[in-house]
Formats: C-alpha cells, structure tokens, sequence
C-alpha cells in the first residue's frame, strides 16, 4: 500500500526538486568550464544569448559546446523553481488540499505570465 502524503512528503518532494536542480545545474557548468579550458583555442562568446530552442537543438545534436553546457546550466537553474512549484502543486492535490494546490496554480501562471511578458513583450 502507498503512504499518504503528508506535508513533510511535500517539503521533501520541493527540496528534493531544489536539489537537483541546483546540483544539476553546477555540473554543466562546471563540465562547460572544464570543457573550454581543455580546448586548445579561445571560445568566443556568442554576440547574443542562444534561443531555447537553439539551445535543445545543439545538446541534441551531442555537440560538446562548453558555452551551450553553460547556457544549459543556466536554464535549468531558472527553471528549478517553477519545477518546484509544479511539485508543490501535484503535492497539495495528492494531499487533497485544494486551497492550497489552487494558490500553487495561480502562482505558476504567475509565472508562466512573467516569462511570456518577457520573451514577448519586448
């Protein structure tokens, strides 16, 4: 039988999501910076900061970019915290705490509105 879920459940779950997030997101990076100062040349910065879409293409494409691992660090630490809302949500509805998988909703279009005002907006 399954346990039920209970705040330390959720608490767990969101710090676990932190975590990862956090850990992740440094071991690109530091793979990108090991990776630039094992090539033997310069690597030019980019003139402009890569698309997402730019970026999925080329980790899918298995080129070892040290800028793109970087860049990729960086998303995944800007997205740590909306994958953690995510949890919170999916935890609070497992909980069957309605109030509070609601304010979790409003909070994620909250942020889902921030991040289409800004690649849109401009």
């Amino acid at each position: 039988m399954h346990e039920p879920v209970t705040d330390a459940t959720v608490e767990h779950w969101s710090s676990q999501v932190l975590r990862y997030g956090v850990w992740g997101s440094a071991a690109l990076m530091i793979i990108g910076l090991i990776l630039s100062a094992l090539q033997s040349f310069s690597l030019p910065a980019p003139e402009q900061n890569p698309s997402l879409g730019e970026l999925v293409h080329r980790v899918w494409s298995l080129t070892a970019d040290p800028i793109i691992l970087m860049y990729l660090g960086l998303v995944l630490l800007m997205f740590t915290p909306i994958i953690r809302v995510i949890t919170a949500i999916a935890g609070f509805a497992a909980e069957r705490d309605r109030r509070f998988a609601w304010i979790g909703a409003v909070v994620l279009l909250m942020l889902i509105g921030e991040i289409v005002y800004s690649v849109v907006g401009k």
